[in-house]
């Protein structure tokens, strides 16, 4: 069962209380106790009572004022005063007093009560007074203890790396986190320095930390440490220094966080973006966002080169990209986008751009559009292709059927102008046949050419027709699979085989055969699908083109085109996008980007939680954040955030956000700007990282130090291997005469006189196994002069029980010391005095009866009345002592 801990202010009401009711006893025992010394007074033999042994009174009077103080003994004294003059000196039943020996002990009475009950006042308001500081002692001591243990408590289970470390690059203590983060156990640690766990090219960095009286005490940045193992470590490192009373540096506190699995997270996402660049490039594929809302557009790098666009400049607006494009191609892009726009329907358009020189070239604009929760249009997004090689493909194509028509036009007139001549016609005919035989071989060639899978239907979906690669993909597929290379060759019914398909691509298939039929049969003007055709060896994406023969018997052209580089980009933009959102949520970071000139704010999900927002509850409007950030912190967050914009200049600062009412969240905040032509700030971009936990942790190390150097007594704490002091505050150095830098780093015996050295180091052996221990020394000043300490000292261990360091604090009992001493002093004088009276009473009593014996011999009355001793048959003076 613990007994609670009262606060001094309850101690200080407690300890009134407790006196005020044994003062009231006190008085009572006054009045009790000088009554009971009348009465034995009285019941003592008739003989002894013709003298009243004033003496028999101090003994109330001392017990009153011992256990009362000054009131209950002068209330004892005035009782025994009144009472004695009244029943024991003569005249009896009178305050008159006949005899002058009778007044002269009366008043010695009456003396001594009064100085017994001013010394005992002295000894009892010194008593209180000296529990009460004691208590103070106790519960000062109570309070470091627990300060101790709760720093020592923080430091070793804080969440980031903490070390001390000396100007010269020792390490002083360090954490569990600090030494997992370099792989290092502590003894190793300390036996280290810090150039040895730092990264080459960082330590010049490092190297630079403040320790001038001038210069700024603190210092934050990205670094690397090697661990252990020899990996290179990334931390987060914030440096403070702790200065001595003259300003120079007495240690550095360094806070490291772990920042390699961000470090790896970031490096991850920057090789996914440059990998989807490259995709876009390599596949002339550009993708684009735009805000119906806003109006705003989002282009990727491809986009700006398929166009022709200035990198530097904006996104063109919806009317300026028109300018672009031919204007017919445009007129059918609007449309389709208006379409989209109003039915959300998405849409592919083949559109041309305008002539640059001799060069043309076709695009293939795709676009979806994008709901929000209401399911309203809120934007649309989609790609761009450069088909311009298949384009100039299909061209050909054209161009060489149309010269084969215009040729057999031209033979045929010639046959039928050229009858009279058979010969002529002959040869005419022969040579037309020899020209439509090279046209075909022409077309035949632009086919196998073209990189899609070409093959031509007639009206019953029977392959009449295919192009090389079309016939090399049904060979190496069906010798993949197992299957004869004819199941896809000129006479197949392509219909019959999309119908009869089963296994995984059974619903794939059935689609296609719904288009087809529908583009067969003149129900669809063209028909599209994309599907997935994966091998054993690799993953393949194609997209399905079926378009109507608008001359002959009717038919239709399937082309199938390989879109797997495509898919493959846009997969690794989807997870560029998911490990950019892991990676936020993971680091705990936020990402922003501020619109200046329409004053729109967006905002990641993070950020949003950060700040207290619902996701997607942010409105978007830079009052919406700046309503959220503590007021003391407004003023300088816009001033450093302008003046870096303004300068060109990247920024970081600290600042607190209200999260909820009353609790308020710290952020670090970097971003720099983006300037258009003019140099003028356009956006204004950057993330926030919640350092709650770190700003929380500094706080309390400082509570911490300045408890240490603000304490009313003497703090000192040593190491527990060299016995060197490590710290000790302003009380503890000025009482022995010293600066503190005087004793900082010396042994611990320079404050002890050379008779106590070995006393001491037996305590500080019994205090190594107990851990703590409370004991009274001598200290010695730098001056010589010694004085008394009473010590209570406690041993800070590690996990394995190794004594680390410790923490004593020392208070000068000179004071207390002087007290005992004069208290002692005064007792023995008392004792001495009453010994002194109590004798001379024995001589009076003895010289009384002498008296009385000479006149009863003279047979004259006895003048004194001793009949109680002469009844007792005692002889006084034997018993007095020698």
């Amino acid at each position: 069962m613990s007994i609670p801990e009262l606060p001094l202010g309850d101690f200080s009401a407690l300890v009134p209380s407790r006196y005020r009711s044994s003062h009231r006893l006190a008085y009572v025992s006054a009045v009790v106790l000088v009554l009971a010394a009348l009465a034995i007074r009285l019941c003592l033999p008739a003989s002894i009572g013709e003298r009243p042994m004033l003496l028999l009174f101090l003994f109330p009077v001392i017990v009153s004022a011992l256990f009362g103080g000054l009131g209950p003994g002068l209330l004892a004294t005035l009782m025994a005063a009144m009472v004695s003059d009244f029943q024991l000196l003569p005249p009896y039943r009178s305050l008159a007093i006949a005899g002058p020996y009778d007044v002269v002990q009366w008043t010695l009475l009456i003396a001594n009560g009064v100085l017994i009950s001013l010394l005992s006042e002295f000894l009892l308001r010194t008593r209180q007074r000296e529990n009460a500081h004691w208590q103070q002692l106790l519960d000062a001591r109570d309070q470091l203890r627990v300060s101790q243990t709760l720093f020592q408590t923080t430091f070793e289970q804080a969440a980031i790396g903490i070390c001390l470390l000396a100007p010269d690059g020792r390490w002083l203590k360090a954490n569990r986190q600090f030494c997992e983060i370099v792989g290092y156990s502590l003894e190793e640690l300390l036996s280290s320095n810090f150039s040895d766990i730092t990264y080459w090219e960082d330590f010049g960095d490092l190297s630079q930390m403040p320790t001038g009286e001038g210069e700024i005490d603190s210092f934050s940045g990205d670094k690397r440490f090697i661990h252990k193992n020899g990996s290179v470590v990334w931390i987060r490192l914030s440096a403070s220094v702790a200065r001595k009373p003259d300003g120079s540096p007495a240690c550095f506190i360094l806070l490291m966080e772990n920042i390699e699995q961000r470090e790896q997270a970031l490096l991850a996402l920057h090789e996914s973006e440059m990998a989807l660049k490259v995709a876009q490039r390599l596949a002339a594929l550009g993708s684009w966002e735009w805000d119906l809302r806003t109006g705003e557009s989002k282009w990727s790098e491809q986009i700006y080169s398929l166009f022709g666009r200035a990198p530097h400049l904006p996104p063109a607006g919806y009317d300026e990209v028109g300018r672009y494009f031919k204007p017919e191609s445009w007129q059918r892009l609007q449309a389709a986008v208006a379409q989209a726009c109003s039915d959300g329907l998405p849409y592919e358009c083949e559109v041309e751009l305008q002539n640059d020189g001799e060069l043309h070239r076709w695009l293939v604009a795709r676009g979806e559009a994008v709901r929000d929760e209401q399911a309203n249009i809120v934007a649309l997004h989609g790609t761009v292709q450069d088909v311009t090689p298949r384009k100039q493909a299909e061209l050909a194509l054209q161009e060489a059927q149309r010269a084969a028509l215009e040729k057999q036009r031209e033979a045929r007139l010639a046959a039928l102008n050229l009858m009279e001549d058979a010969l002529a016609a002959r040869k005419a005919l022969e040579a037309a046949n020899a020209s439509l035989r090279e046209s075909e071989e022409f077309k035949r060639a632009i086919l196998d050419s073209v990189s899609a899978n070409i093959a031509v239907l007639n009206r019953d979906g029977v392959i009449v027709s295919v192009n090389r690669p079309w016939q090399q993909f049904a060979e190496d597929d069906a010798l993949a699979c197992g299957q004869s290379a004819d199941i896809c060759s000129i006479g197949t019914n392509y219909l019959q085989i999309c119908r009869q398909a089963s296994g995984p691509y059974r619903q794939g298939s059935q689609a296609v055969f719904n288009g087809l039929s529908a583009v067969l049969e003149g129900r669809l003007p063209r028909f599209r699908y994309e599907y997935a055709c994966h091998s054993a060896q690799k993953q393949r994406w194609f997209a399905m083109v079926v378009t109507p023969l608008g001359f002959g018997e009717g038919g239709a052209v399937v082309s199938h085109a390989n879109i797997t580089e495509r898919k493959l980009a846009e997969m690794a933009l989807v997870e560029s996008e998911e490990r950019l959102r892991l990676a936020q949520s993971t680091a705990n970071i936020g990402i922003w980007d501020w619109h200046i000139d329409n004053d729109k704010v967006q905002w990641t999900p993070e950020l949003e939680r950060m700040f207290g927002y619902a996701p997607g509850a942010f409105s978007g409007d830079y009052s919406a954040f700046s309503q959220r950030v503590h007021p003391d912190d407004l003023a300088e967050l816009k001033h450093f955030r302008d003046s870096a914009v303004a300068a060109h200049r990247t920024f970081d600062f600290d600042f607190r956000v209200q999260a909820e009412p009353g609790r308020f969240r710290w952020l670090n905040c970097k971003g720099g700007a983006s300037y258009d032509d003019m140099g003028r700030a356009q956006r204004v971009f950057g993330v926030c990282i919640d350092i709650t936990e770190r700003k929380n942790t500094e706080n309390e190390l400082k509570l911490w130090a300045q408890a240490f150097e603000n304490a009313e007594f003497g703090l000192a704490i040593a190491d527990a291997q060299s016995n060197l002091f490590l710290a000790v505050n302003p009380v503890f150095a000025k009482e022995r005469g010293y600066a503190r830098e005087e004793l900082i780093g010396k042994p611990v015996m320079t404050v002890y006189p050379a008779d106590w050295v070995e006393q001491i180091k037996q305590q500080i052996n019994i205090l190594d196994s107990t851990c703590h221990g409370v004991f009274e020394a001598e200290h010695q000043r730098k001056d010589g002069s010694r004085f008394p300490v009473m010590m209570d000292v406690t041993v800070i261990k590690s996990g394995d029980g190794k004594s680390l360091s410790r923490v004593a604090y020392a208070l000068d009992i000179s004071e207390r010391k002087a007290a005992e001493v004069a208290l002692r002093e005064q007792t023995e004088a008392l004792q001495r005095f009453n010994r002194a009276m109590v004798g001379r009473e024995m001589d009076m009593i003895a010289l009384k009866q002498t008296i009385n014996e000479l006149s009863g011999q003279l047979g004259q009355e006895r003048p004194y009345p001793l009949a109680f001793i002469e009844q007792a048959g005692t002889n006084p003076v034997g018993n007095v002592p020698g």
